[in-house]
């Protein structure tokens, strides 16, 4: 490239960064409280969900009674993960509920669904490595212990996922929706 060719792509591009939008970007506040409000109330159910199963898994993990099929350390593992998904979902909904459509300038707006955004992101392949690699060891014990048992469990694994892949779609529209322009 020569220097003629770079100083007019350097002009084109001062061109197009001096340019200014005339128009603000205004967010339709309704459909953006209202996926709001849903992804607070999926947040809701998961702190809840979560919680619940913690405190489950930690009175058993406590009480130290243990099968061959399902031990001690791995209620243990579960209770304490489990609390830490309720709190990490905790976060979550907390930062959801700091978001203020309404009264916010965009770029904040912009940059609160961006953060959120990354951190679900992050919490949920977080969330989902740890437990693949639990089931790994969890299903493994139980094809040691009877093959019945193991395809019950894979049965309900994959039911899991299918109902988890089913409503992946409508979390992805819900955080589209936060940002919803008018």
């Amino acid at each position: 490239m020569n220097l003629d060719e770079l100083k007019k792509s350097m002009s084109t591009l001062d061109d197009v960064l001096a340019q200014k939008n005339i128009e603000p970007i205004s967010f339709n506040t309704e459909t953006c409280s209202s996926a709001q409000s849903r992804i607070a109330k999926q947040y809701r159910k998961s702190i809840l969900n979560c919680g619940v199963l913690a405190v489950v898994f930690i009175i058993l993990w406590l009480s130290g009674t243990g099968e061959s099929a399902f031990p001690v350390a791995m209620k243990g593992f579960l209770g304490i993960f489990m609390a830490v998904a309720a709190i990490v979902y905790m976060v979550l909904y907390r930062s959801i509920k700091k978001i203020q459509p309404a009264t916010s300038t965009p770029m904040r707006i912009m940059k609160q669904v961006a953060s959120l955004r990354l951190y679900t992101l992050v919490a949920e392949i977080f969330f989902t490595v740890v437990l693949a690699v639990f089931f790994t060891i969890f299903l493994s014990n139980l094809w040691s212990l009877g093959t019945w048992t193991f395809w019950l469990v894979s049965g309900a694994l994959l039911v899991s996922l299918i109902i988890a892949l089913i409503m992946l779609p409508k979390k992805i529209r819900d955080f589209r929706e936060l940002t919803a322009v008018d």
